[in-house]
């Protein structure tokens, strides 16, 4: 369990998504905690990622559902917390995950019975490194529910240290392990 006055955290989109759909007490109950000494802090990348998500989501619902999904998607921007942006550091952190991990470490996500295209798998791992340099800049551990992918960062950052001169270890905080 992770004290939630020991954070701040990091939270990936993957995180914010698991943390909303929860219905175990003990989860809600730690989230009041954390927000009681803390606000949210997310990646400007995970911003992206949510919206894209929205947007998509928009373009294929049927138009009765499509004004739940924009409200839905207003009412996400409305209530973001401290957002932490790209900016040179975490580009030039990012770029060396990058360089260091060419190809994404896990095959293609299913839903819906339709498999993730390579495009769409090549930009979901870019923005999981951009996250992860941002909290390696950001100095902040980071919460997720993506483990493959996350941990294959964390192990690549511990065999190239002098990419990373003064930043530390990724510290990752899987979403189940906070309660």
């Amino acid at each position: 369990m992770r004290h939630p006055a020991s954070g701040p955290f990091l939270f990936d989109a993957s995180a914010e998504s698991w943390l909303a759909r929860a219905q175990d007490s003990a989860v809600m109950h730690w989230m009041r905690e954390y927000l009681s000494h803390h606000q949210i802090h997310i990646s400007a990348i995970t911003v992206v990622e949510r919206v894209r998500g929205y947007g998509l989501l928009w373009r294929r619902a049927p138009e009765p559902r499509r004004s739940a999904i924009e409200a839905a998607r207003i009412a996400y921007l409305s209530g973001l917390g401290r957002v932490w942006p790209l900016d040179a550091a975490a580009a030039v952190v990012a770029g060396e995950i990058m360089a260091l991990l060419p190809q994404p470490p896990t095959p293609p996500r299913r839903s819906h019975r339709l498999a993730e295209s390579h495009s769409d798998r090549m930009a979901r791992w870019r923005f999981d490194a951009m996250i992860a340099a941002t909290a390696l800049v950001a100095r902040m551990p980071l919460v997720h529910n993506n483990a493959a992918d996350f941990e294959t960062i964390r192990s690549a950052l511990e065999r190239s240290p002098e990419r990373f001169p003064n930043l530390g270890p990724l510290e990752l905080i899987r979403c189940a392990s906070l309660i």
